[in-house]
């Protein structure tokens, strides 16, 4: 990794969480925190279905404990021991969740309330959600959106951003003295996992730089994202099974660096490969059509985190860019890479018609 500085974390672990739970702990964000949980000296029980395959988990798979399994039937025993739950598991695109509207919402949200109380149960107080900025958006949003902030009122129109409402909804009204929830709104993540995601545009626009030479900028380049390092989101989380419970506990947070367009972000890419690397990316510009498009406002979550970037967006695309052109095993095309195309390949299996059903 180039020029990545040591994260900004306060080690408060001789007074906070020790052993850890980590939902979803195999995928994109799970495979980047887990390995830094470790090295800061925390113990960690993973709980994931595994629908990605153990692969992205090998290099510490023998340093955790695995709980194979399904968020919404886990037993009460996976808190034994338990001092902070990290929840990331469950559907992460708007495709994938349009699939099953009411699946999505049990995997999700009934999933969430199920983990919440069973946290609360066995007394565990810290409970960091992974919810999603993708919650601003709605019918009316305007080209040019706003700056939300975590107060103002949401009208969700997805089956994905209702889902992450209606969870939120559920752990605010778990939240007292018992139960002190920390909700993450993040912004559309980046960088290198390696359980990888090329359906995030950042990702994206990266292998089709290398690949292609051509980056398709949808909409005209007009739509917004607050984006977020996929090594900055990660080590909020840390910091949030570690910073005094009476600063985060019952809030919701917008997690993000900057809100970018979606147009700039692949000229500033387009620039970076121009000046760092001599080559010439071409940019397919697409008519401006209705599209998820919102911006978030951080300035809670720079305040109470303390948050500054530790690399840059140069730094985070040689990342990737390295693997495309050294790592032999890498393929990017590969279907497990693109959430929505990976899960309707699943679901036409034994495993996945079962994982389907509702009840």
């Amino acid at each position: 990794m180039r020029g990545r500085r040591a994260p900004n974390i306060i080690n408060f672990m001789s007074q906070t969480a020790k052993k850890i739970l980590v939902t979803g702990g195999a995928g994109y964000i799970g495979c980047v925190l887990v390995p830094k949980l470790l090295a800061q000296g925390y113990e960690v029980r993973v709980l994931d279905k595994m629908i990605f395959g153990e692969e992205p988990i090998r290099s510490f798979k023998d340093k955790i404990e695995l709980v194979v399994g399904d968020s919404r039937y886990a037993k009460p025993e996976i808190m034994d021991g338990i001092d902070a739950v990290i929840h990331l598991a469950g559907f992460s695109t708007d495709p994938t969740s349009q699939y099953d509207p009411r699946l999505t919402d049990m995997v999700n949200h009934i999933a969430t309330e199920h983990l919440a109380k069973l946290a609360r149960a066995k007394g565990i107080k810290r409970f960091i959600y992974a919810s999603s900025c993708s919650i601003y958006f709605t019918l009316d949003t305007p080209l040019e959106p706003p700056l939300y902030n975590e107060n103002d009122p949401v009208n969700p129109i997805s089956a994905y951003a209702l889902s992450k409402r209606c969870s939120e909804q559920v752990l605010r009204e778990m939240t007292g003295d018992d139960f002190q929830p920390t909700m993450f709104r993040k912004g559309t993540l980046y960088g290198w996992s390696p359980r990888m995601r090329y359906d995030l545009v950042f990702n994206a626009f990266v292998k089709d730089a290398y690949h292609k030479k051509v980056l398709m900028v949808d909409a005209g380049g007009e739509i917004w994202r607050p984006m977020i390092d996929i090594q900055d989101a990660t080590d909020a989380y840390i910091k949030a099974i570690e910073l005094p419970l009476d600063k985060i506990g019952g809030k919701i947070f917008n997690v993000a660096h900057e809100n970018w367009s979606i147009g700039n972000l692949a000229c500033e890419i387009q620039k970076i490969l121009k000046e760092k690397k001599g080559i010439n990316i071409a940019l397919d510009i697409k008519p401006i059509s209705l599209t998820r498009n919102y911006k978030a406002d951080t300035a809670a979550f720079n305040s109470a985190f303390g948050f500054n970037p530790s690399r840059t967006f140069e730094e985070a695309t040689f990342e990737i860019w390295d693997h495309l052109e050294n790592d032999k095993e890498h393929d990017p095309h590969h279907v497990r890479h693109y959430g929505d195309k990976w899960y309707k390949q699943y679901f036409e299996t034994d495993e996945g018609k079962l994982f389907k059903q509702h009840g």
